[in-house]
């Protein structure tokens, strides 16, 4: 088994960046949930976004972003002279819903999901990304590398680095396709990366996604993405099968 390359020491530069990203990420899931909780209920006008920026002590920026992400994904509107108003709890497209568990096949479909539009996103990330962007992608690579060296779930990682591709193709739409199945991805994530061999797939395809986006190899982008999603698959398939003997042992 091929090993990951050791990660590189950062720049300053990068650095810098990558915290202003994470702390732009922490805001977008802090206003994400409680807009789901019900702090501000559907039509209900957000406070403005100096209230917000005092609040959670962080620059206006950032909440001017994070406010972006969550009218791309439908939980609010942004009326210019107006303000920002809650149009639901939750995305407007989120599948995951619509059901009540994992099973019955949706593990198995959402893996199909991915591999038809992982690839694709892939391509579009690397020639729509900035250079913030892609630094923050492989920052994401280099915590992930980090938690498995310390023994750590990074599945909640793994999720944030095919979200943060999907974001980059700047397509709303198909962003908002992969944002409704996030939980059931996280699920299923963590189910599989139990597997040692498994992860450190993982991990090496995700590395090279990440140097090809930044080389601005949409072809080679799309190829790697597409190794990693038919390598998901196939361990899809066997989890799955390994459950269905385990049920089958325990239920003669």
């Amino acid at each position: 088994m091929i090993e990951p390359d050791p990660p590189s020491k950062p720049s300053l530069k990068s650095t810098k960046i990558a915290r202003r990203n994470r702390v732009y990420h922490n805001i977008f899931e802090e206003l994400q949930q409680r807009i789901r909780q019900g702090d501000w209920l559907p039509g209900e006008r957000m406070p403005s976004i100096s209230q917000l920026a005092k609040e959670l002590k962080v620059g206006a920026g950032s909440i001017r972003e994070a406010l972006r992400s969550l009218q791309s994904i439908g939980l609010v509107k942004i009326e210019h002279g107006s303000g920002v108003y809650v149009l639901g709890t939750r995305p407007s497209t989120e599948l995951s819903s619509h059901f009540q568990s994992v099973g019955d096949g949706l593990i198995l479909a959402l893996a199909e999901t991915r591999r038809l539009l992982e690839p694709g996103l892939a391509a579009l990330a690397a020639e729509r990304a900035t250079d913030e962007e892609l630094i923050e992608i492989e920052n994401v690579v280099r915590q992930m590398e980090e938690a498995s060296q310390h023994g750590k779930d990074f599945a909640e990682l793994d999720v944030l680095f095919h979200r943060l591709i999907a974001q980059t193709a700047r397509n709303p739409i198909l962003f908002q396709t992969m944002e409704s199945v996030s939980d059931l991805f996280l699920g299923s994530r963590r189910a599989i990366l139990l597997d040692p061999d498994a992860l450190l797939r993982a991990l090496r395809y995700h590395a090279l996604i990440a140097d090809a986006l930044k080389e601005r190899n949409a072809p080679q982008a799309r190829l790697l993405m597409q190794g990693h999603m038919n390598s998901m698959w196939e361990e899809t398939l066997a989890s799955e099968a390994l459950k269905a003997v385990t049920q089958s042992d325990q239920n003669p």
